[in-house]
């Protein structure tokens, strides 16, 4: 008499998204709040928080704006959130949650996942902010100005892509 067969376990697929993800919201809270911090450390006065609020949702724009407008918009983050260190601390107990979770064992996924969702969503909210402010920006911009803008951006971005061919 043979030993029932059992069928063979079945293990889940890796999840590279998930991996990619996560790696990019703590690469994202981990260099804005090393850029903040040392921005809080060199600078005195309310050029801290507005130095510190630069680029959040500017993305790509933030290096081909005029430095007039950049500041225009640093100045519009920091008047609509005028509170960078509280912000700046959140971000930091974030990623001292996701910390946490993945030296917890046994690994609580869900928990894990509300936290990351937690963190996704703060940054959409800055991310919402800032794109905001630029186009309330562009909103008053001469279309020559907008041309400008335009022309900066577009050899940033074949700068961007010579770099990237070069490596």
């Amino acid at each position: 008499m043979t030993a029932p067969v059992s069928p063979p376990q079945i293990k889940p697929p890796f999840r590279w998204g998930r991996l990619v993800l996560f790696v990019s919201l703590a690469l994202n809270l981990a260099v804005l709040g090393v850029v903040g911090g040392a921005a809080l450390g060199r600078f005195g006065g309310p050029e801290r928080a507005e130095f510190a609020a630069r680029d959040i949702g500017f993305g790509l724009f933030a290096e081909a704006l005029e430095e007039e407008d950049r500041r225009a918009l640093r100045r519009g983050y920091v008047g609509a959130k005028p509170d960078i260190r509280a912000e700046r601390r959140q971000m930091r107990d974030d990623l001292g949650q996701l910390l946490t979770g993945l030296r917890t064992d046994p690994f609580d996924a869900a928990a894990f996942r509300a936290t990351l969702q937690v963190g996704m969503a703060r940054g959409a909210q800055r991310q919402e902010l800032g794109q905001t402010l630029l186009l309330d920006r562009l909103n008053g911009m001469s279309a020559a100005q907008r041309a400008g803008l335009a022309d900066r951006l577009e050899k940033s971005l074949r700068r961007r892509g010579d770099r990237k061919r070069d490596h």
